[in-house]
């Protein structure tokens, strides 16, 4: 199988942070054997490797990436009855679209989504009332030390807020069957429209994560503690904690991505000492900082 492995391509084209230096090994995928060849590859190596979809939720250091990075572009689904069976790099608000069209629903809580399936599954993605794992049937997945996928329940991956057993294993979510509701096209297609205008009124437009923390429990919103801890407006370079909503952190024209980080060291510190609550990062940072 010839697959077109790249050397020293760099991360920030593929981030909607547009940040991140250049990864030593970058790979586009279609298919899981693909991804599977490409593991072997990373071992022969022995290179670290990472599987990315949108990369709406991952912020690479300035560093670049010192392994194989693998774009997963396998975005096939087959609409079945009240189901979707749809692969992991298939595009969330893709996928709620296509289905709307057969009048099928119940998903739209999912829309404006920027990332793909698979990132939606790894981080448990979703709003109050519809999260992913709510209507997860099944996945398909390669764990790390096999040859060929394997078929796995939605308790396999012990869902919680904004994470999954994925986020502690090596094993990579290849497709997932989704199940859906008859609803009308028009139904799904007001109410799609709904949510993306509500949230161009709260949330900030321009190159970001969405929100760079996690909702800490019994407490009130993020947003609602870094503003309450003064923190909107803060700057470090290009990077500025946004006006309209203080959990985002924006790249405003060119920050790095140690620009976003130290800002975000800050707005970390300034809420713990005030509040004494430490915030966790929901973007993914890569490689993992000390807070």
């Amino acid at each position: 199988m010839e697959i077109k492995i790249q050397q020293n391509v760099r991360l920030a084209s593929f981030t909607t942070y547009g940040t991140g230096g250049v990864a030593r090994y970058f790979a586009i995928v279609k298919t899981w054997q693909e991804i599977y060849h490409l593991r072997e590859f990373a071992k022969s190596k022995n290179v670290p490797y990472l599987i990315m979809g949108g990369g709406s939720n991952i912020l690479f250091s300035d560093e670049g990436y010192p392994g194989l990075i693998i774009l997963n572009q396998m975005d096939k689904l087959v609409l079945k009855d009240k189901s979707t069976i749809v692969e992991s790099g298939a595009n969330v608000m893709k996928l709620i679209l296509i289905a709307a069209k057969h009048n099928l629903g119940g998903i739209s809580g999912l829309a404006n989504l920027p990332g793909t399936v698979g990132g939606a599954i790894y981080g448990n993605a979703g709003i109050p009332g519809i999260y992913i794992g709510d209507i997860l049937v099944n996945a398909t997945i390669l764990p790390e030390n096999a040859s060929k996928p394997i078929v796995v329940k939605p308790d396999y991956f012990k869902f919680g807020y904004r994470k999954s057993y994925a986020k502690e294993t090596r094993d990579i979510i290849l497709a997932a069957t989704l199940k859906l509701k008859n609803i009308p096209e028009d139904i799904t297609k007001n109410e799609v429209k709904s949510i993306i205008q509500m949230r161009k009124e709260k949330q900030p437009i321009g190159r970001s994560c969405g929100s760079f923390f996690k909702n800490p429990k019994e407490f009130p919103s993020a947003g609602w503690l870094i503003d309450q801890a003064g923190c909107k407006g803060m700057q470090v370079g290009d990077a500025i904690v946004s006006d309209k909503h203080a959990n985002f952190i924006m790249n405003t024209g060119n920050a790095t991505s140690s620009d976003i980080i130290n800002l975000a060291k800050q707005v970390h510190q300034k809420v713990e000492e005030k509040f004494n609550i430490e915030l966790i990062p929901e973007v993914q940072i890569i490689p993992a900082i000390k807070w």
